[in-house]
């Protein structure tokens, strides 16, 4: 296999990776959106063989989840391009559509937990996330012999933390190449003021049960864990 990062090796955010069998066959791991972008900035998109024209060498784009510096430019990729998601964020980004966090897609196969597929000469694995986006995945990309193990955006603090855990005992010592973000890696885990969700679950009952008047939250509506948190930390205050 051949690999090209496009975008986000010397940002954070805006990922595409293009990956080439041995037979010329190409897949590409996301088409985000920088994350500097300004709302009314025209990014253009990678130069990509198949984006500009048809190419059967192209078997497809996979989006492994709903933050725009992951999908932000799906909308200018041709229809012929196959295109894979995950259901559930499939469904988000089509609601969200409506207030331009969004987008319709149409896509051709969806991820699933551990159920691989072929394009080609290229099996793909999927491994659910635990991570802010909900029905997030990395993916485990075979071919040639090899293989390429795509992170995304994985966490181990959240309310799947258990995914993380199995994620590493299914894949130690079967990993040729790793890629991953590495937004907020430090050399001892999580950051000092790091918190759990059921750490802060804790803390936010806690904090509604000392508020006199009606407690407000905010956070992006698109983070279930975040609600499912909200809704605990009310449940143990009472409220």
């Amino acid at each position: 296999m051949k690999v090209r990062i496009h975008r986000g090796a010397h940002e954070i955010g805006g990922n595409c990776i293009e990956i080439e069998a041995r037979d010329g066959s190409r897949i590409v791991l996301d088409i985000g959106r920088p994350l500097g972008a300004l709302r009314d900035d025209h990014v253009p998109l990678p130069s990509i063989s198949g984006f500009d024209k048809p190419n059967d060498s192209l078997l497809g784009l996979i989006i492994t989840h709903g933050h725009q510096d992951h999908w932000g430019l799906v909308d200018q990729v041709p229809a012929h391009v196959p295109l894979y998601i995950g259901e559930a964020a499939n469904r988000i980004l089509n609601e969200a559509a409506f207030f331009s966090t969004g987008a319709a897609l149409e896509p051709t196969g969806f991820l699933r937990h551990e159920q691989a597929f072929r394009l080609g000469p290229f099996t793909v694995t999927p491994f659910l996330n635990d991570h802010s986006a909900y029905d997030t995945y990395s993916l485990l990309v075979e071919a040639d012999g090899r293989r390429l193990f795509y992170s995304a955006d994985l966490q181990a603090h959240g309310r799947k933390a258990r995914l993380f855990d199995a994620l590493l005992c299914a894949l130690r010592g079967k990993v040729d190449v790793l890629l991953m973000e590495g937004t907020t890696l430090r050399e001892n885990g999580v950051p000092p003021n790091g918190k759990t969700e059921r750490q802060l679950e804790a803390e936010l009952a806690d904090a509604i049960s000392a508020a006199p008047g009606i407690v407000l939250a905010m956070y992006s509506a698109q983070n279930i864990d975040r609600l499912v948190t909200w809704f605990r930390a009310c449940r143990r205050a009472g409220r």
